[in-house]
């Protein structure tokens, strides 16, 4: 444990399904046309700024500080890649199925352009991540920088055994993920009160009907 080094960043408050968070920004994958919630740059830093742990004052005065429309689609384009990879990696192991090359791959290229976590320091109460500020100054700002807590939670969930836990809707035109807690770890819906009562309701109506 240290004092916040004068050069360095904090990180605190990352949920450990932060990856999941991410990959679901897009979502009712299963329909044509699926629902994009971060459909352009300054979506996605309001995204970040709001959810990844870095906290607001650091992440929003970084989104007028890439000026370049090239630079700033750049930038997206690498992070919608890293969430379509994590997405694909969750939705493997949700389902049992190998975790393909290509998308670990991508991952791993993106956590090796990452900030490292260096040291636990203290934060009001709590504590916090502690990284090197350089990662988020405009010269060296990267999509795995901005992302660096989704990275790491997505190699946290990988490496322990919550990973069994990891489910994606039963709703075919849902497909959401997310970590299934409940008691004997037979969740199939990503919530009851939406995509559990409507297969709830579509059950009923077809019994309905054949008799």
């Amino acid at each position: 444990m240290t004092e916040t080094a004068p050069d360095a960043t904090l990180i605190a408050g990352v949920r450990p399904d932060a990856c999941l968070a991410y990959a679901n920004t897009l979502f009712w994958r299963g329909r044509e046309t699926p629902t994009e919630t971060v459909p352009d740059f300054a979506t996605l830093f309001g995204w970040i700024a709001g959810s990844s742990g870095y906290g607001k004052e650091a992440i929003q005065p970084l989104g007028t500080a890439i000026g370049s429309p090239g630079a700033q689609s750049a930038l997206f384009g690498d992070a919608i890649d890293i969430r379509e990879a994590i997405y694909k990696i969750f939705s493997a192991l949700a389902s049992g199925h190998a975790v393909a090359e290509a998308d670990l791959a991508t991952l791993n290229a993106a956590l090796a352009r990452a900030p490292e976590r260096g040291q636990i320091a203290r934060l009001g109460e709590g504590f916090a991540w502690q990284t090197e500020a350089r990662w988020l100054e405009p010269a060296h700002l990267s999509a795995p920088a901005l992302l660096a807590p989704v990275l790491w939670s997505a190699a946290d969930l990988m490496t322990q055994r919550a990973r069994h836990r990891i489910r994606q809707c039963a709703n075919e035109t849902c497909r959401w993920l997310f970590l299934d807690e409940s008691k004997n770890g037979t969740r199939r819906w990503c919530d009851m009160t939406s995509c559990g009562n409507r297969a709830k309701a579509r059950r009923h109506y077809l019994k309905r009907k054949t008799v």
